[in-house]
């Protein structure tokens, strides 16, 4: 059985950033509820990464890696393994090329924000869909992020991973398959980052336009609690977040968890949610969309741990 013995075993000479032993992924998650890992790895370079998997793999120790956790619920239980956090690979860079055009390249860990932040300086337009997005740009390129109408894969040049067998390769835009919410990679490979292709803008209308999606954010989500962001995906003719409002279900409760009054998508932690709590939540949601409106809501939040 897993555990942080194994674990300290495995990592015991690898030259490792910090690792938090036994640590609450309440403390972490943007809902801020969750079990405890058994490691908790804060991951600072590629190399650190290759060396820890491949010591986790050689002594068949689960793990998984993460961005900022913002759309991630861990069970009660916690995880059985390392959790590997990804935002310590931050680095951030511009190119122009006549060939090429404008490119922006960005590490798995960097913050979405910083990335649309550095396109607004050099006057680059593309990435505004992302601003208030909370997460990373592995996180976002994973699951295909995506608002008002354009998602990563619009702006993507080529994504970096580190795969099993291969180790670090690069994959270009026209070689990878997208769908709604998912980014079809090779299994077991791990996104390392991304080049974005931009075109040249004006900054006063890039940053108009990053200001009404804000201001659109500020005033249709919760973002005065805890929240993992939208829970579920939509449906391809029916607005997840409408349907759930239709079912009556807007501001139910179970324990410290609540599906918000302001977006029937989001489920806020009110200040003392279990991830129980929210996990009965959304099978209540589920179940009564199949029984009443004969539809299967998937979820857009990754859930993963022990019960």
């Amino acid at each position: 059985m897993t555990g942080k013995n194994e674990i300290k075993k495995a990592l015991s000479d690898v030259v490792a950033g910090e690792i938090l032993y036994d640590e609450p992924m309440s403390q972490h998650t943007s809902l801020a509820v969750g079990g405890n890992a058994d490691a908790l790895v804060l991951i600072k370079s590629e190399n650190q990464l290759v060396e820890i998997i491949k010591k986790l793999k050689e002594k068949e120790i689960n793990f998984l890696p993460v961005g900022n956790l913002t759309n991630i619920i861990v069970r009660d239980g916690g995880y059985r393994g390392a959790i590997l956090l990804m935002t310590g690979m931050k680095k951030i860079s511009y190119e122009y090329t006549p060939e090429v055009g404008y490119l922006i390249s960005a590490q798995a860990g960097a913050a979405l924000v910083k990335v649309v932040n550095m396109s607004v300086s050099n006057e680059l337009t593309g990435l505004e869909f992302c601003a208030g997005i909370p997460g990373t740009v592995g996180g976002a390129l994973w699951m295909n992020a995506g608002a008002y109408g354009k998602e990563m894969k619009d702006v993507i040049k080529a994504i970096y991973l580190l795969d099993p067998e291969e180790g670090i390769k690069t994959m270009k835009r026209e070689e990878i398959s997208f769908s709604y919410r998912r980014t079809l990679l090779p299994p077991d490979t791990i996104i390392l980052g991304a080049q974005f292709k931009l075109k040249k803008g004006e900054r006063e209308k890039i940053k108009k336009k990053i200001n009404e999606i804000l201001q659109w954010r500020q005033k249709k989500h919760p973002l005065e609690f805890p929240n993992a962001g939208s829970v579920f995906k939509n449906l391809p003719m029916q607005i997840a977040g409408k349907l759930i409002e239709d079912m009556g279900m807007k501001g139910m409760s179970v324990g410290g968890a609540q599906i918000s009054t302001k977006h029937a998508n989001f489920i806020v932690n009110r200040g003392s949610a279990s991830a129980s709590d929210v996990l009965e939540l959304i099978a209540l949601i589920q179940s009564k969309a199949e029984k009443e409106k004969g539809v299967k809501l998937e979820t857009e939040v990754v859930i993963v741990g022990e019960n």
